[in-house]
């Protein structure tokens, strides 16, 4: 029997893992656009996805998974004179006549999933956002950059419930960053302000215990010591705090908490294709009124290359060690690599495929019976001293093909793996008695295909 505890962890690892298959927000790559102004380019596309869920509620295999088809048309607009690649805008480092580079984007889609049974039916949801990047002054002594996405996210439940419990939220995650290049440019600061609001809307008060609000700072240094390369030091501090959630001091499963990092080393092209980053620095979180611990102080590392065989195509491969705040237990730790290639063939088809292996590990989970009455113990790995590890395995395979100037087709594969071997017991029982057991770890494929109308 999934749970509360169950969804969270399903939860967190589609905010911070790739999982293409969390919402219907499915689009192909934009065409030539229409020319708006001396500069900018307005992009319009209406994408129709059918295509197959082998896990809509993340269920253990154990459990029986409820597989379903299901189709997700979505619509899209997007304005600007610079694009946007991974969430950042690609706007160049030199000074010109420019007084602002920009992109705005909306997108909204709906999921509407093929099934007999009710449960899995009632699942289909709306999902939609904006996402806007603005950089003003670009290149000069003192500039500014604006970065914001606001979404409202449809997710189902990761186990075998009505329609009332599930995953549907607001996100909001900005960033306000002022620039200072004194002399020539080579040296730079950088300080800025974020925030992140995240609201379930479900009104299950276990889910509600999510509610957070995110305010941070981040400042940093940067000095370009030859054209193409550059040694930086940053710091960063976020102070979170759960709004429906732990109005005692020591109980329940999140605390508001204050998360410090400090990296530091180099960023730039190391040989004429190659591209190169190396940070590393330390953390710190700390959880002031959580009595039971644990506190976060531990090393972190991002290293990552990036090789250019041909201008139509890239290798990458990346190793970090991070940890962020979690919606279970206090925190989770990730150590991992990254691996993906791209590339455009003569005839505009664009093929790409990303791995990403990590190992999770889940500290201050809820002490039983003090952090939370319901749960009357754990199994697994690291579950004496309240500890949960996870080895998770995300993949994802894409292939595009333009058809003119407006028509495109695209495929694609997902896949998430949690091998996760961790029982947690609850003190309800089932109808006939017996103690209710979440079985944690899953396997997830989408298998989807787009035909979409773009400019």
């Amino acid at each position: 029997m999934a749970t509360v505890l169950s969804l969270a962890v399903a939860l967190v690892c589609l905010l911070w893992a790739p999982a293409a298959s969390a919402t219907p927000l499915n689009r192909v790559e934009d065409g030539v656009g229409i020319k708006v102004g001396e500069r900018s380019t307005f992009h319009p596309g209406f994408a129709l996805a059918t295509g197959v869920d082998t896990n809509v509620f993340y269920e253990d295999s154990g459990e029986g998974p409820q597989a379903a088809a299901f189709m997700a048309p979505t619509g899209w607009l997007g304005i600007g004179n610079r694009q946007v690649r991974d969430g950042m805008l690609m706007s160049p480092p030199e000074r010109s006549g420019r007084l602002m580079d920009y992109n705005i984007s909306a997108i909204l889609g709906f999921r509407q999933y093929l099934a007999r049974r009710a449960n899995v039916l009632q699942q289909s949801r709306l999902s939609g956002g904006v996402q806007a990047r603005l950089y003003l002054l670009p290149g000069r002594r003192f500039s500014v950059t604006l970065d914001e996405d606001f979404f409202r996210h449809a997710q189902p439940s990761n186990y075998d419930a009505g329609a009332d419990f599930n995953f549907n939220r607001i996100d909001h995650r900005g960033a306000l960053t002022f620039f200072v290049r004194p002399g020539g440019g080579r040296l730079s600061f950088a300080a800025g302000y974020r925030n992140h609001f995240l609201r379930f809307q479900n009104t299950s008060q276990d889910v509600a215990r999510g509610n957070r609000m995110l305010n941070g700072m981040l400042g940093e240094i940067k000095w370009r010591f030859l054209p193409k390369s550059a040694v930086l030091f940053r710091y960063t501090m976020d102070h979170t705090y759960y709004l429906d959630c732990c109005e005692d001091i020591g109980s329940g499963r999140n605390e508001d908490n204050f998360a410090h990092r400090i990296m530091g080393g180099y960023r730039g092209q190391i040989l004429k294709k190659v591209t190169f980053d190396a940070l590393a620095g330390w953390g710190l979180g700390f959880y002031r009124d959580d009595t039971n611990g644990p506190n976060f102080n531990s090393f972190l590392a991002d290293v990552g290359f990036n090789y250019y065989p041909r201008p139509t195509s890239v290798i990458h491969a990346s190793f970090y060690r991070q940890f962020q705040d979690s919606l279970l237990g206090n925190y989770f730790t990730d150590i991992g690599g990254r691996v993906g290639a791209q590339h455009q063939f003569r005839w505009n088809m664009i093929a790409g495929v990303n791995a990403n292996l990590l190992r999770r590990r889940y500290a201050g989970l809820p002490v039983p019976g003090i952090e939370d009455d319901d749960i009357t113990g754990y199994t697994g790995s690291g579950a004496g001293g309240f500890i949960r590890n996870d080895t998770m395995f995300v993949l994802d395979a894409k292939i595009e093909q333009p058809l003119g100037r407006i028509w495109a087709l695209a495929l694609t594969y997902d896949l998430t793996v949690d091998a996760a071997n961790y029982l947690t017991f609850f003190a309800q029982t089932d109808a006939a008695g017996n103690p209710a057991v979440d079985i944690a770890g899953y396997n997830k494929h989408v298998l989807m295909f787009l035909a979409a109308i773009r400019y």
